[in-house]
């Protein structure tokens, strides 16, 4: 009659088939494409949205018999802001095209309704008041928007078009309509105060998101650079230098608190001979391999490293000497059940050791490694503890 064996963790944590249990909050998610950062813009686009289109309808039904460009552009620009919605709701159109649609849309439009308002034959106040009233506010927004959406550089391209094409087109309604002798000087210092606010907006928001980018910049290199200190290039866990200082946390801790902590030394078998035969890339190949199967055995809360060449260090908090023992045995069955294709069987020998009350880390390292050397010494592929 078979018997059914079910992973139940033991006191240590570990299940009996030498698996790591799920804890809470450690569980991986399922993979998934989405983009949360995407997801929140979706989110804000919608709401923004919702409730910019209602006041559209009530600008057309305000807009004065002689507004042209309102009464025909406007119903273009809800009809776009409609179509805005269904593809962010749907997600049939990738965000950063939906993005550059709408900016290109919108400065049409805002540039369109300036171009309609220096051409028509309005008094000169009514166009300042307007001009001053929504359509350099709505350069100023768009240039701002020119930096959520690109890149700074990009941004800044942007910007300045808009600015060039709103002066260009201010400068040659006030040409058309009166010569340039007979321009009244408050005029003139209306177009140059409004040109100056646009220009003060362009430079402030780019000096902003560069020095944002410029920021973002350092973070990312000081992270790789951390990385790069506490990380082995080869394998992906930690060097010797980042497992030395979690080996000082967690004897610290672990004389603080009077819990047990293991660590266990391991050390593959005849690796330079595997180097000599089948080559330095065929080693490194097994480095990776031999790494990832650790991993994926150990709990969230050990720390797993390598310790130099062919040697690794795993530290266990809360583990004694039986359980560490046991734990290492786990580790070197699965590294060798693991045949890579066209390598020799992977095998690999253990040493173990606990903390004791007042050792140093070099006390509790030597023991470990006096554990390894013993499993050395006595045939290899083994797990010993220090005599």
């Amino acid at each position: 009659m078979e018997t059914k064996t079910t992973d139940t963790p033991s006191e240590n944590g570990y299940t009996a088939a030498g698996t790591p249990p799920d804890e809470p909050g450690t569980s991986v998610p399922p993979p998934t494409d989405r983009d949360p950062l995407e997801d929140i813009k979706r989110r804000v686009y919608l709401a923004s949205l919702i409730t910019g289109i209602p006041p559209i309808p009530l600008l057309w039904a305000t807009a004065r018999p002689e507004e042209l460009f309102m009464r025909f552009g406007l119903p273009v620009l809800m009809g776009l802001c409609l179509w805005c919605m269904w593809a962010l709701w749907s997600r049939r159109v990738p965000l950063w095209k939906l993005e550059r649609i709408v900016f290109a849309s919108v400065s049409a439009f805002v540039l369109g309704q300036l171009a309609f308002r220096l051409s028509a034959a309005s008094g000169w106040e009514m166009d300042q008041a307007s001009l001053t009233e929504t359509t350099y506010p709505m350069l100023a927004i768009l240039c701002i928007i020119a930096h959520l959406i690109f890149d700074t550089r990009t941004a800044l391209r942007f910007s300045l078009g808009l600015f060039g094409a709103a002066s260009v087109l201010v400068g040659a309604g006030t040409l058309v309509r009166q010569n340039t002798a007979n321009i009244p000087l408050d005029q003139t210092a209306w177009i140059a105060q409004q040109s100056a606010f646009l220009a003060a907006v362009i430079a402030l928001v780019y000096a902003t998101s560069y020095v944002k980018a410029q920021l973002a910049r350092q973070r990312t290199l000081a992270e790789a650079m951390h990385r790069l200190a506490h990380t082995d290039p080869l394998t992906g866990i930690s060097n010797r230098r980042s497992a030395y200082a979690a080996l000082r946390r967690e004897m610290e801790a672990a004389r603080r608190y009077d819990k047990p902590l293991s660590v266990i030394l391991f050390d593959l078998d005849h690796f330079k001979r595997l180097n000599d035969t089948y080559g330095h890339n065929q080693g490194d190949i097994a480095l990776r391999r031999v790494a990832n199967t650790v991993r994926g055995l150990l709990r969230t809360s050990d720390h797993f490293g390598r310790w130099g060449g062919e040697e690794f260090i795993v530290l266990a908090p809360e583990t004694d000497l039986e359980q560490a023992s046991s734990l290492a045995e786990r580790l070197r069955q699965a590294i060798s059940r693991d045949r890579p294709q066209g390598l020799p069987q992977l095998t690999a020998s253990f040493g173990t050791a606990s903390y004791r009350a007042g050792d140093s880390p070099e006390e509790l390292l030597r023991r470990a490694d006096e554990g390894l050397y013993r499993a050395k010494e006595q045939g290899r592929n083994r797990t010993e503890t220090a005599a």
